[in-house]
């Protein structure tokens, strides 16, 4: 009848729409409420990741077939070549044990060193048995190692205060079960794993956005004449784009704004390694912005990584003279905001680090209190909706052209976010890095240019 009973189980536990039939019930009763528990806890156990719940499942099912005083689990730990109890219930309830056995030790050594079910029928006369603070006096015992594919993954403990309290069907109902068992707790701890390791990665995501977003300035202090905003929004928790201002001599700011080809922390990375090379080369070699372009793109290319590149704009504005020079690297046209009307600035440039040798253009543009100069990753203009349209220069341009004179440069960046923000409409975020660099050239004058800029 076990043999007939093994078979049916095999094809219940696969799924089988009607895993016991009735018949069997009628006929071998006790055999087929054994096959229900078989076919409901192999069901079961594969759907919960919760090891705590799913061995006090496992534990509550077993004991409609089962009568047992104490349920325990002890799984192997391959550091410490012990097992170690992780699980025990006594008359329903949760209980504290603490036992570490290494193999061939105690009845549950033994049976997880040797690979086999070990089933005494009173312990009193096994000299192998660890007696365990558990409440009760065991005389009967039943442990069934669980095992996958060979591999020992722990043990699980029945205990009796009768003695012959097990049987030959007990133990050939654990056994299949065993192996289920074994999976399901796999599958726990690789999932508890993933949970520990998504939460340190996403800790140290936290971290490095924060060191990221402290790479660059949030604004500039004492520059006569200019009114100075910069945004940042990423798509993803790090983002490759990225801009930095910086004294650039005596009444003089330097900016840059970026983009770093795809996304996430490689690009991050790579972005950081261009600010700090930016930020070197402005201390070494102060030279106008196609000078500068070109040594960083040499410096870049030497880096040698070649899945990645940056369009990259690089300014200079000079206090006195208000006159502004531009180089551009690949990034997306700058907008000059002038009298309500709106005017492209149109410099080309191949992107850094593709080309060794790369020579750049470089534009001056003598700006007038009243003027915007706004600057836009791609990002910014491929914001898309669902339709598929970008939010464009068009958009942009549009949105310039009706500010009213003399908005705050950091009113205008927030606009145009709210602006594409809307465009995507909810639900719908943009896919790329968004990062704006807007200068408005205020009235304002000073004679001590010594002092300036603070950048902060």
């Amino acid at each position: 009848m076990l043999e007939d009973l093994s078979k049916i189980s095999s094809f219940a536990l696969l799924g089988d729409a009607d895993p016991v039939p009735q018949s069997l019930f009628l006929s071998h009763p006790e055999q087929a409420n054994t096959l229900a528990l078989l076919y409901e806890v192999s069901r079961e156990v594969t759907s919960i990741l919760d090891r705590e719940e799913l061995l006090r499942r496992v534990a509550e099912r077993i004991r409609n077939i089962v009568k047992y005083d104490v349920f325990s689990v002890m799984l192997w730990n391959e550091q410490t070549q012990h097992l170690e109890s992780i699980f025990a219930m006594r008359c329903g309830d949760s209980i504290p044990v603490r036992m570490r056995v290494p193999l061939h030790k105690g009845l549950t050594g033994t049976a997880a060193g040797e690979r086999r079910v070990l089933r005494v029928n009173d312990v009193t006369d096994d000299p192998r048995y660890i007696h365990s603070e558990t409440g009760v006096e065991a005389r009967s015992e039943l442990v069934v190692p669980l095992l996958l594919r060979d591999r020992l993954i722990g043990v699980l403990d029945l205990e009796s205060g009768e003695p012959h309290a097990f049987t030959i069907e007990h133990e050939r109902m654990l056994t299949t079960l065993g192996s289920y068992i074994a999976v399901a707790l796999e599958n726990a701890r690789l999932y508890e794993e993933a949970r520990e390791s998504e939460r340190h990665l996403r800790s140290d995501l936290d971290t490095a956005r924060e060191i990221q977003r402290q790479l660059m300035p949030t604004g500039a202090r004492e520059m006569p004449g200019l009114d100075l905003a910069a945004a940042y929004v990423p798509a993803r928790a790090l983002g490759g784009d990225f801009y930095d201002f910086f004294p650039y001599g005596v009444g003089r700011l330097g900016f840059t704004l970026g983009d770093v080809s795809g996304k996430g922390t490689a690009a991050a990375l790579y972005g950081s390694l261009a600010i700090g090379t930016v930020r070197e080369l402005a201390v070494e070699h102060a030279g106008n912005p196609a000078a500068m372009l070109a040594l960083l793109n040499q410096r870049l290319h030497g880096a040698r990584l070649e899945s990645h590149f940056i369009a990259m704009l690089f300014g200079i504005y000079d206090a006195p003279s208000r006159r502004l020079t531009l180089a551009n690297a690949g990034s997306p046209y700058p907008l000059l905001l002038r009298d309500g009307q709106v005017k492209t600035i149109r410099l080309e440039g191949v992107p850094l680090g593709l080309i060794p040798g790369t020579e750049y253009d470089e534009s001056t543009l003598d700006v007038q209190a009243g003027d915007v100069v706004v600057f836009a990753s791609d990002g910014i203009l491929e914001s898309d909706n669902v339709e598929r349209e970008e939010f464009g220069p068009e958009r942009l341009s549009s949105l310039l052209a009706g500010l009213p004179v003399g908005t705050p440069a950091r009113v205008i960046a927030e606009r145009i976010l709210t602006a594409t923000d809307e465009h995507c409409g909810e639900g719908h975020s943009p896919h790329d890095d968004r990062t704006l660099l807007v200068l408005r050239v205020t009235e304002e004058t000073a004679s001590d240019l010594s002092k300036m800029p603070i950048i902060y």
